[in-house]
């Protein structure tokens, strides 16, 4: 009886561990997990998860691509000013501002000869800010 004892034990105490490591979804919400307000793994996790883009995060910097497959740079500032006077550096056509953050979307080519190089809709846009908003806990 004890030789069968020790593995179910065993196996007990395992289970357990388990199921105390089970995701947490609020430390990958995208949610701001150390009082550091918006940032950009924050927002990254947001885009990520809730939004279909595919970034990459850094504190405050994050590379990927939109849901359209449009590729971007967004860099964080800190705050709307900042970032609205980096932006006036950048060309009008493949760069937008959102809250305090700078998307550049150049060097995205166009999907037809001719047309315009591809660039982040409205919508992504809207996308971008209400992971910003979430992050602030608006």
């Amino acid at each position: 009886m004890n030789k069968i004892a020790s593995p179910v034990l065993v196996l007990t105490a395992l289970a357990a561990l388990l199921v105390g490591c089970g995701s947490n979804k609020s430390a990958s919400s995208g949610n701001p997990t150390g009082g550091g307000g918006v940032n950009g793994i924050s927002v990254g996790n947001c885009l990520n998860e809730d939004e279909n883009f595919l970034v990459q995060p850094s504190q405050t910097r994050l590379d990927g691509q939109s849901p359209a497959g449009v590729s971007f740079t967004m860099i964080l500032y800190k705050d709307a000013a900042a970032a609205t006077k980096a932006a006036e550096k950048r060309s009008k056509k493949t760069t937008a501002v959102v809250e305090d953050a700078v998307i550049d979307f150049k060097g995205n080519p166009s999907i037809f000869e001719g047309a315009p190089p591809a660039k982040i809709s409205k919508s992504e846009l809207n996308s971008i800010k209400r992971c910003i908003d979430k992050t602030r806990g608006q």
